[in-house]
C-alpha cells in the first residue's frame, strides 16, 4: 500500500532533521513522528524496496547493496598522514535505504552489560580514553526491551545463565534450527559436551499483521529481506513513521554540514540531492544517525569559527580511536 507522505519546504523548519534511516535513525523517526513531530529523514542512499532484493549473490552483494559503490561515493585511504591518500572500496558501509535492511538487527543486552564495565573489568589502557559508561544496564534495560517488542525479536528468555536479566521476556519464540548448518552445529556441540542455547534473533518467526514470517533462505548477512521478516528499520519502523502523515522520507540527500547561529545551535542540515543541487532543511533540532564512521566525519565536516575543530569536537577526539 502507497503511503502518501508530507512534503516539508527546506525553508520551514520542522521539528527533526534526522541523517541517516538506519537503526537508530529510523526508530528516531517512528516514535518522534508518533508523538505529533514534524521529522525529515535525509538518506544518502536510494529508497529501496522488498521487490528490489534477491538471492543473486554478485549482483546484490557487488552492485545493488555492496555498502559503497566507488563511482558514487569514493572512499579514499592513505596508509599514513601526509600523503596523498588513493581510492579504494575496502570500505564497507551500508548507504541504502534502510541500511539495517542489508543485515539483520539482534539485540544484544548481554554484550552491553560487559562492554559498559570494560574499564572496571580489564584496568587501564595506556594510550586510551577508556572508561566505564556512566549509565549501566539497569538503567537501559527497560529501552532494549522496548526495542526489542516495537522491532520484534524472537528468542528465549533466560537460555543461557549468562544473559542478564529481563524485564520482559522476548516478544516471539526462537527461530527453529530448521537449516542443515544449525542441525550438524548442534549435534556438533552436544558431542563435545557443550550446551546449545539459542540467542535472540532480529528475524520475525510467524506472520503478523504487519510482518511477514522468515522464510529460512539463509540469504540474510549483506542481504536485504525479499519477504520483510528481518527486523530492520526498512520493515519494522519506517512504515509506522510514514503513517504517521508526520514524516518525510528524502532519499539520495547527502548531507555534508550541519548549520548552526550564533548561539552554537543547530538550525539545519545542508545536503545535495540526487541532481547534486545544494539545499538547507532547517530544524529546531538535528539528529546524527550516519553510522560510526560519517557520524564523526559530519562532525568534523561542520566546522565554524565557533567550532574551528568541528561540531561536539572540544575534547580534540571525535573520529579518533
Amino acid at each position: 500500500m502507497k503511503i502518501d507522505q508530507p512534503k516539508y519546504k527546506a525553508s520551514d523548519a520542522v521539528d527533526f532533521v534526522i541523517v541517516g534511516s538506519g537503526a537508530a535513525g529510523g526508530i528516531l523517526a517512528k516514535e518522534l513522528s508518533t508523538n505529533g513531530f514534524s521529522v525529515v529523514v535525509l538518506e544518502q542512499g536510494p529508497y529501496l524496496h522488498e521487490k528490489d532484493f534477491s538471492h543473486d549473490e554478485i549482483k546484490f552483494c557487488r552492485k545493488i547493496s555492496s555498502p559503497i559503490i566507488p563511482s558514487c561515493s569514493p572512499t579514499l585511504f592513505a596508509k599514513r598522514r601526509r600523503i596523498k591518500p588513493s581510492r579504494s572500496a575496502r570500505w564497507f558501509m551500508a548507504a541504502r535505504l534502510v541500511a539495517p535492511a542489508i543485515t539483520s538487527l539482534r539485540i544484544s543486552g548481554a554484550s552491553t552489560k560487559s562492554i559498559s564495565r570494560s574499564a572496571s573489568k580489564i584496568g587501564a589502557v595506556a594510550g586510551s580514553t577508556l572508561t566505564d559508561w556512566p549509565i549501566s544496564y539497569a538503567d537501559l534495560e527497560p529501552y532494549y526491551t522496548k526495542v526489542e517488542w516495537e522491532v520484534g525479536v524472537s528468542g528465549l528468555a533466560g537460555a543461557s545463565p549468562f544473559y542478564p536479566p529481563r524485564s520482559k521476556p522476548y516478544p516471539m519464540p526462537p527461530l527453529p534450527e530448521l537449516k542443515a548448518n544449525g542441525i550438524i552445529f548442534e549435534r556438533a556441540a552436544r558431542k563435545l559436551g557443550w550446551e546449545p542455547i539459542s540467542c535472540a534473533d532480529g528475524h520475525s518467526f510467524a506472520a503478523t499483521r504487519r510482518r511477514s514470517a522468515c522464510i529460512n533462505c539463509g540469504f540474510c548477512l549483506g542481504f536485504g529481506c525479499e519477504v520483510g521478516a528481518k527486523s530492520s528499520s526498512l520493515a519494522s519502523m519506517i512504515p509506522l513513521a510514514e503513517r504517521s502523515g508526520k514524516c518525510e522520507i528524502r532519499p539520495n540527500s547527502y548531507v555534508h554540514k550541519i548549520e548552526v547561529d550564533e548561539r552554537g545551535r543547530a538550525t539545519g542540515a545542508v545536503y545535495f540531492d540526487e541532481k547534486k543541487n545544494v539545499h538547507l532543511q532547517k530544524a529546531k533540532a538535528v539528529i546524527l544517525s550516519a553510522n560510526g564512521a560519517e557520524t564523526p566525519r559530519l562532525l568534523l565536516l561542520s566546522a565554524s569559527n565557533r567550532f574551528p575543530n568541528g561540531l561536539a569536537n572540544s575534547s580534540g577526539y571525535v573520529g579518533k580511536i
